[in-house]
């Protein structure tokens, strides 16, 4: 069996367990893979504040960077999110049909950030020893979940019903995916007098019945944190600094895969289906705690080292999901006397889940009273991930269990890279840019292209104005990313009739304007 083979026989097998029981190993990115929004000024300069501080969503990256602020400061930030994804179906080897290339978006208003920031410093002037005392706290959001993306394609040679009767012919029913069992009760596959399967279309040698295919995803929600942060300047050579985080997580999905029967076919079968529809939906709210630690250093003058360390944060997890399966008929169904029919299955479930910890080095250095260079490396293991059941269930606890393999089997060390300029035209105005690159979660580099991506690359870019106490900062962002996926899939040794499944491949533009107001009291 071939390497591609093993890793999507892996794949369909856990994701049969995740269909019909919620938590899943592909959500990994959702709980773990991050993209630091909080104030225009950080998101400006690429989010690379690890070593320079003074900015409240730098307690986020590296809380030592409390420490470096001069004076008490509160800060709120509002942004406005817009995604455009771009879908294309592709074709692996054996699967004929004309594309539509679909194009989607949504824009929403969120709320990324709120804090403020308590500086004491002694009634004189010290230059050993504690220089300043630091205590902040509020909400800095690490994530956007808005999403919308629309998959078409017309004349396609094989069927997600394909799917649904190769599973049922080569499994126990006791083992079948959910939607198998949804397609086998409204009568979209049905056992002929041998017990073998059918959907009806013809699968033989040059003759195969089309279908036309369109996919709808929609995305909500957010990841942020509450920060209740502490350092100290010690020197003005070495700050430090704390913070107990609060991390909240909702998110929302609702998919619908429809497929109808070609009208390019000449004919059909009587029992064989007009159209129909899979509607998944999944909803899930959580909340957890976490650590982090800090510490920057300022071995010379103007520039600055920055080391920081993430805990895992430990969640707790409640999610609904389900599953319906809406068909119709040309003719009626002789059991049921009916054209159409519809079943679903839905449920509750509650786990915890522990996210990757994380490592982060940084450095900059500042040219006089002119410009800042900052740069950040991050470093991530995705594969330390792990579920664990909150009840005594044995077969929920083995469900969990292979999740948890297909974590160390699927996941691996992510490399990120953020780096940031910032130029001070004068007192009151600065200019600001950045970039930062996010490295694949995913370990094998096929399954990496024929699965998902999420290699993310961001350009950023700002401006900063000053006036005596008060200060406004606007930014953009743009991000691009890939997500590629199957609709359905199988091991195509199974039968060479069916062909390979083509694939959905999602462009992602993420574009964020963001705006901050201040004032330092």
């Amino acid at each position: 069996m071939t390497k591609i083979k093993i890793i999507i026989i892996s794949t369909l097998a856990i994701v049969s367990i995740s269909i019909c029981n919620g938590q899943n190993y592909e959500d990994i990115p959702i709980f773990s893979q991050l993209q630091y929004s909080g104030t225009a000024r950080s998101i400006a300069m690429g989010g690379a504040f690890g070593s320079l501080g003074g900015d409240y969503s730098s307690i986020g990256i590296n809380p030592a960077g409390i420490a470096a602020y001069r004076s008490s400061e509160f800060t709120f930030t509002p942004s406005l999110t817009l995604n455009n994804t771009k879908s294309n179906y592709k074709s692996l080897g054996g699967t004929s049909f004309d594309n539509i290339s679909s194009e989607d978006n949504i824009t929403k208003l969120v709320f990324n950030q709120i804090g403020a920031v308590w500086t004491y410093r002694p009634i004189r002037e010290v230059k050993k020893g504690l220089i300043s005392s630091h205590l902040a706290i509020g909400y800095n959001r690490n994530n956007n979940f808005n999403y919308k993306s629309l998959s078409q394609a017309k004349s396609v040679t094989n069927s997600m019903t394909d799917f649904f009767i190769i599973d049922a012919n080569n499994n126990d029913q006791d083992y079948w995916d959910g939607s198998t069992y949804l397609a086998y009760q409204t009568y979209l596959i049905n056992p002929d007098e041998d017990n073998y399967y059918t959907n009806y279309l013809a699968r033989e040698a040059d003759l195969y019945d089309l279908v036309d295919q369109s996919k709808l995803i929609k995305k909500n929600g957010y990841a942020g944190e509450i920060n209740i942060s502490s350092g100290a300047n010690i020197s003005n050579f070495i700050l430090v600094g704390a913070s107990l985080n609060i991390s909240l997580l909702n998110y929302s999905e609702d998919i619908i895969y429809h497929e109808k029967y070609s009208d390019n076919n000449d004919g059909y079968d009587q029992y064989v289906f007009n159209n129909y529809s899979v509607k998944d939906y999944l909803d899930f709210s959580g909340s957890g705690i976490n650590l982090k630690l800090g510490v920057i250093i300022l071995p010379f003058k103007n520039f600055r080292l920055g080391i920081a360390y993430h805990s895992p944060t430990w969640y707790n997890m409640e999610e609904e999901y389900g599953t319906r399966i809406e068909a119709s008929f040309f003719n009626e169904i002789p059991e049921e006397g009916v054209s159409s029919i519809y079943d679903y299955y839905k449920d509750q479930k509650e786990y915890n889940f522990r996210t990757p910890d994380k490592l982060i080095a940084s450095a900059s250095y500042i040219f006089g009273k002119h410009a800042i260079l900052s740069f950040d490396y991050e470093r991530i293991n995705y594969s330390n991930s792990k579920f664990k059941s909150s009840t005594d269930n044995f077969d929920y606890i083995d469900i969990i269990n292979a999740n948890n393999m297909a974590i160390k089997n699927t996941y691996t060390v992510s490399n990120n890279f953020r780096t940031g300029l910032e130029y001070r035209i004068n007192k009151q105005i600065s200019l600001r840019a950045g970039y930062s690159f996010q490295g694949t979660p995913y370990k094998d580099k096929l399954y990496k292209e024929a699965s998902k991506d999420n290699e993310i690359t961001s350009y950023t870019a700002g401006l900063g104005y000053r006036f005596g106490n008060y200060f406004f900062d606007i930014a953009y962002k743009l991000s691009s990313y890939d997500i590629n996926y199957y609709n359905y899939n199988w091991d195509t040794s199974y039968d060479e009739y069916f062909g390979a499944p083509p694939i959905v491949k999602t462009n992602v533009k993420d574009s964020n304007i963001v705006f901050t107001f201040g004032v330092k009291y």
